[in-house]
């Protein structure tokens, strides 16, 4: 996946959706400790290797010394330790219900990512007030007294000072970029919309500073939902949704390869289950490019390697949330029921993601008895379901051109996935019901 990163150095940056559990944190630490460069306490570099030269004398440098991107030379000297980064974490606590919230979150983000950094109290690089900003957002309490404006800039601050203190341009790491969406199905529609639309612009603004290329080098970030993404990002920032096969498809889950080559290692050889129960069972995931005929299949990491852990066939996957609540929508009840009893697939088209860029989607429950054929609201409940991982297509979803307008739409045929999912969805409709 490193190489990847780097055949394309041009794009300022990237956020790749997975649904939970196939491997977005793995990939985003191991990119962090391949990225960055180790310091002391002060803050200075502990390799004595220059710009110039491959460093080799760090512990980080020990845990790809016997990788095959080791033998990548060019990455290895160009890149392995190169950057000061910016590693941020956007999971929270708990489901987020209104804007102020969301605020308090953002601090403890930012803290949180300063604090890998508490060099920079002292850093002689930096001036005065930039030092005082740093202690600041270190403090163990005093950064939840911070206000709006200091929040608005701190993630831009903070790679304002790392790119100051090293001279280069920060390397910036963003996980769970979409955890900051409202699901709090006691608030009213009206106020809803209203709080994640103030949600949505404040995003919109704290992550402007991606779009910096003076502190910026690039940007790797990982999410689950395209529709709650898309929009607060700078058009700078390449977004590779799950259903499509792109140049990272391959990293994040397991490939029938990496499949099969677990099942012949030594420790696994002799369990019960067979690779053609577990796939057969844990079906793979379809990944198209649109239009084309490209197909990749890509199975759920934590399913396989808890069911050769546990040497048996189970339920290990599922989300949670309150989106799923939608199970209990009579319209929406009925197509799932449809799909997990008869196994047939579902034909629908919808609007390409591009056109949402522009307005805040908030996360949507549907009322029991809402129509959800008007609005395109059935084509929201889809997006989404594709994004989590409940949905895959079964085969390569075609673009369509509206011809009165200049809009394009795709159409998919999709299905679910395999027996796993199935399993889970019949479980929650019947929790539901």
């Amino acid at each position: 996946m490193i190489r990847k990163v780097f055949e394309n150095i041009i794009v300022q940056g990237r956020v790749i959706l997975a649904p939970r559990k196939y491997g977005k944190s793995t990939n985003l630490t191991m990119l962090k400790y391949f990225l960055e460069i180790q310091v002391d306490s002060l803050g200075n570099p502990i390799s004595k290797a220059d710009s110039e030269t491959p460093i080799t004398d760090t512990s980080n440098y020990e845990l790809f010394r016997n990788l095959k991107i080791n033998r990548e030379t060019k990455i290895m000297n160009q890149h392995f330790g190169k950057y000061p980064v910016l590693y941020a974490k956007f999971k929270t606590k708990d489901e987020i219900s209104c804007y102020s919230e969301a605020i308090d979150e953002a601090k403890e983000i930012i803290h949180k990512s300063f604090e890998l950094h508490s060099y920079l109290k002292k850093s002689t690089k930096l001036s005065k007030k930039q030092r005082a900003v740093s202690k600041f957002w270190c403090d163990g309490t005093r950064y939840k007294m911070a206000v709006f404006d200091d929040v608005l800039i701190g993630l831009r601050s903070l790679c304002k000072f790392l790119s100051k203190h090293f001279n280069k341009p920060c390397y910036v790491l963003i996980d769970d970029l979409d955890s900051f969406i409202v699901t709090d199905t006691d608030t009213t529609a009206d106020t809803l919309v209203k709080e994640y639309t103030c949600i949505f612009s404040f995003l919109k603004q704290f992550l402007l500073f991606l779009n910096n290329k003076k502190y910026v080098f690039q940007a790797f970030m990982t999410g689950k939902s395209s529709l709650a993404i898309h929009g607060i990002l700078p058009v700078c920032i390449e977004m590779k949704q799950f259903y499509s096969c792109h140049e990272f498809t391959d990293y994040f889950g397991l490939t029938n390869d990496e499949l099969e080559y677990l099942f012949r290692k030594p420790e696994f050889i002799n369990i019960q289950i067979t690779v053609k129960e577990v796939k057969a069972y844990y079906g793979a995931y379809n990944k198209f490019a649109v239009n084309e005929k490209r197909k990749n299949q890509i199975y759920c990491i934590w399913s396989i390697l808890n069911a050769l852990k546990r040497k048996k066939l189970d339920n290990y996957w599922r989300d949670f949330g309150t989106f799923f609540r939608n199970f209990s929508n009579k319209h929406i009840k009925a197509i799932m029921q449809d799909l997990v009893m008869t196994e047939k697939d579902l034909d629908i088209t919808l609007l390409n993601i591009q056109q949402f860029i522009a307005r805040p989607i908030p996360p949507l429950i549907f009322k029991t008895t809402e129509d959800i054929y008007s609005n395109k609201l059935l084509e929201y409940f889809c997006y989404n379901m594709l994004d989590l991982g409940y949905l895959t297509c079964n085969k390569a979803p075609l673009v369509i051109q509206v011809s009165t307008t200049d809009k394009t739409n795709f159409t998919a045929n999709l299905i679910i996935p395999n027996e796993e999912v199935r399993h889970d969805i019949k479980n929650k409709l019947l929790l539901l019901s």
